[in-house]
């Protein structure tokens, strides 16, 4: 076949034309390359270059403001120290991180449920007239897979009705817990938590206290979980102890021992008991220094060696009576 002058450099110039498209895209495509490589390399470098927060540092701030609360000269001090010491710690919760940093030197109580659910810091400040209790607490809500930072308001002043009654955020019944047990009833979750509030000058109180949150990751004080020694539901939501400011309770989650009736004796014959032990929390019996006192708080006080129990049975806290409350006798050693 054969062409003529004008066909031939018609295709070639159709051919010249398509290697010049193909080497300006190839151009294209590699500035293209480079720009996105170093915006992304540049994108790094900016990102290493953003400090992390110095938790260390918060710390030391926070452990300096928390002795002027602890030990501050008088009122006016303490709650000074105390306003600035809430923001300091809000704000350093708010952090990336501050959720498994352990603030080792912080001596505010901190407690956490096995689950990770919550961290909660708590303290107390002296006042003239009593104590007055603080809260903060870090919640995961599951929803947002986030923490949320939540401040407690001790309403306590406000309170009626305390064994009853079902409380929130901003009407908790303030108290300085000693204590964090989790348990679960199916998908519920419930955090029991021991805790002291002084009450007055004459009447002492310990809180069996129970936590649950809504959906949102707002805390719920209050529920009704616990069970009497019969089997029978108490009307109570949290369980209140009051005794003469001069006395002590014992009051702790601990591994214990009680017993339980074996089988249906027949008439006449002592019932068969085995002992149990379980996790259970511990606490003394309170009784009147004298009859006629009764239904007097200031006048009870630990009954002494004498202890009862709430165990987790049956999805509630079962009360049992008369648990032998003492540690066990350390393993012997064995004569080589």
């Amino acid at each position: 076949m054969y062409f003529c002058g004008a066909e031939f450099q018609k295709a070639s110039s159709a051919k010249l034309m398509k290697h010049k498209d193909t080497k300006i895209f190839s151009l294209i495509a590699l500035l293209l390359f480079f720009a996105f490589n170093g915006h992304a390399q540049r994108g790094r470098q900016q990102a290493a270059a953003v400090p992390t927060f110095d938790f260390a540092t918060a710390e030391a701030q926070l452990v300096e403001l928390f002795d002027s609360v602890a030990r501050g000269s008088n009122e006016h001090v303490r709650y000074n120290a105390n306003e600035r010491f809430l923001e300091l710690l809000k704000s350093t919760l708010a952090e990336n991180d501050a959720f498994t940093y352990p603030f080792a030197n912080l001596r505010t109580e901190k407690l956490m449920p096995p689950d990770g659910k919550f961290r909660m810091f708590n303290w107390m400040v002296r006042r003239e007239q009593g104590m007055e209790f603080f809260a903060v607490m870090m919640v995961y809500v599951e929803r947002t897979k986030s923490y949320r930072i939540i401040q407690l308001i001790d309403d306590s002043d406000n309170t009626f009705d305390l064994p009853n009654v079902v409380l929130d955020k901003d009407t908790w019944y303030g108290a300085y817990y000693i204590q964090l047990i989790q348990t679960e009833a199916g998908s519920r979750k419930y955090y029991t938590l021991l805790g002291w509030h002084g009450n007055d000058r004459v009447v002492s109180r310990r809180i069996i206290e129970i936590l649950t949150f809504k959906s949102n990751g707002d805390p719920v004080f209050g529920a009704d979980i616990f069970t009497n020694h019969r089997g029978q539901r108490e009307r109570f939501r949290r369980r209140v102890f009051e005794f003469s400011r001069r006395g002590t309770m014992i009051l702790r989650y601990d591994s214990q021992e009680y017993s339980e009736i074996v089988g249906t004796p027949k008439p006449g014959q002592r019932p068969k008991e085995r002992l149990i032990r379980a996790n259970m929390i511990v606490f003394d019996r309170l009784v009147p220094q004298n009859p006629d006192l009764f239904n007097r708080p200031e006048a009870y006080i630990a009954a002494g060696g004498v202890y009862d129990a709430y165990v987790w049975k049956n999805n509630r806290w079962t009360l049992k009576i008369d648990v032998r409350a003492r540690n066990p006798a350390p393993p012997r050693k064995r004569r080589r």
